[in-house]
């Protein structure tokens, strides 16, 4: 369930052991380790046959992989419903190529993303994730009213290694809840524009329900993956820096390959 309102960052580094145990063991979401992980042996096994991302979106079975897994978390039961696969696939096969092949092999943690540069375009990370999760987010691209869920859900399918899965229900409320005051960058960073890049007005996590969740735009969606980073900083600062390696295997279940799987089932 979703953490109490007004939980300090560093207070979620002690959640850790029962929030995984209990999403590992309680239905539905026992379950929905089973999925994720056959999610991500065909993403894996897609972009290997392949010979990359953009490869396999174009190529192979990335549409039905990516669909599936939505259909599967829920997309199809709330107020949207998911596009049908052929303008799925259009929409995927019409995100830049130059963009896909160098974020492909971004993980975090990782540096600001509004000083990483990529080489083939001149842009940065920050004003790459944002192009990609407003195309994403698009009314009718994903599901038919659009929205931060499927965006924010369709870029973890792209990128699960960097990109948070954030919904209305669960994750949404616990980034809510986070204490204001401590929903800080990793790294040392002090202001919000030295990570996105730009300012960022307002609440930088949003209530992701009623008119909330208009705001939940590029810019929100960056600090969240910020905040990801900043709760694995905390959790490498309380024991001992051990690396992450080690972050990695307090979930031991098949498929959780990354940060940001590990913080979803924190913030479930």
């Amino acid at each position: 369930m979703p953490i109490t309102q007004n939980t300090p960052l560093s207070a979620l580094v002690g959640i850790f052991p029962t929030a995984i145990t209990a999403y590992n063991t309680n239905k539905p979401t026992a379950n929905y380790n089973l999925i994720y992980n056959a999610f991500i042996i065909a993403r894996q096994s897609g972009i290997s046959l392949h010979g990359g991302l953009y490869n396999w979106i174009h190529f192979g079975n990335a549409t039905a992989t990516i669909h599936d897994l939505l259909a599967a978390f829920g997309m199809n039961k709330q107020s949207s419903a998911l596009v049908k696969p052929h303008i799925m696939a259009h929409t995927l096969k019409n995100l830049q190529q130059a963009s896909l092949k160098w974020i492909e092999h971004i993980t975090l943690p990782i540096s600001a993303p509004c000083n990483t540069i990529n080489p083939n375009t001149g842009k940065s990370l920050s004003l790459e994730l944002s192009v990609l999760y407003t195309t994403l987010s698009a009314p009718g691209a994903i599901t038919v009213s659009g929205g931060f869920v499927a965006a924010s859900k369709t870029m973890h399918c792209l990128f699960p290694n960097l990109a948070p899965m954030i919904d209305g229900r669960h994750s949404g409320l616990s980034y809510f809840h986070i204490l204001q005051s401590t929903y800080t960058p990793p790294l040392g960073i002090k202001d919000w524009v030295d990570w996105v890049g730009a300012p960022l007005p307002g609440v930088p996590n949003p209530s992701p329900r009623g008119a909330g969740r208009y705001n939940w735009d590029a810019a929100r969606f960056l600090a969240a993956i910020a905040v990801n980073q900043h709760i694995y900083e905390i959790w490498q600062q309380q024991n001992g820096s051990p690396g992450l390696r080690a972050f990695l295997a307090i979930d031991p279940v098949s498929g959780t390959s990354g940060i940001p799987r590990i913080i979803d089932k924190l913030l479930w």
